[in-house]
């Protein structure tokens, strides 16, 4: 079983892609000249589950590293990301933002908490202005600045 267990990421993928790909019909597809709102998404996941079934044939394990502590911080990264996209869309951007930057500061850029703390509440507020008054992207209401 080990010895295949390289092959569990492509059929991962796979299957998000396909998954993908149905959403996307889902959303109308279009035509050419006049393209859905799924269209670009189904084009995306057409592309990430054909890259991934070749990956499932032609892959070779000695491209892969062995799993180490590295591969544990990779796999928190990805769950403090989870976390806060769920946090985002439950209480707003600000504090989950602040949360994530912090966690990001102090585990993987291993900043002192007197350097962490000051960048992740500047980074947070510094993202909000950019993205909200700047760019002008619609965040969900949030719970420190108000719907």
């Amino acid at each position: 079983m080990s010895k295949h267990l390289y092959r569990l990421a492509p059929l991962v993928l796979l299957l998000f892609g396909i998954a993908a790909m149905l959403q996307a019909r889902d959303l109308s597809l279009g035509e050419l000249s006049a393209p859905g709102p799924g269209l670009w998404p189904f084009i995306v996941a057409s592309l990430l589950s054909l890259t991934a079934f070749v990956l499932l044939f032609v892959d070779d394990p000695a491209d892969y590293e062995p799993w180490t502590r590295g591969t544990a911080g990779i796999a928190l990264g990805l769950l403090s990301l989870g976390i806060f996209i769920v946090l985002f869309q439950e209480i707003g951007f600000l504090i989950p933002a602040v949360l994530m930057l912090l966690v990001w500061l102090r585990l993987f850029a291993q900043e002192p908490w007197r350097w962490a703390v000051p960048l992740a509440v500047l980074g947070a507020v510094a993202f909000q202005l950019v993205f909200v008054e700047g760019l002008g992207v619609p965040f969900p209401d949030d719970i420190v600045l108000g719907g």
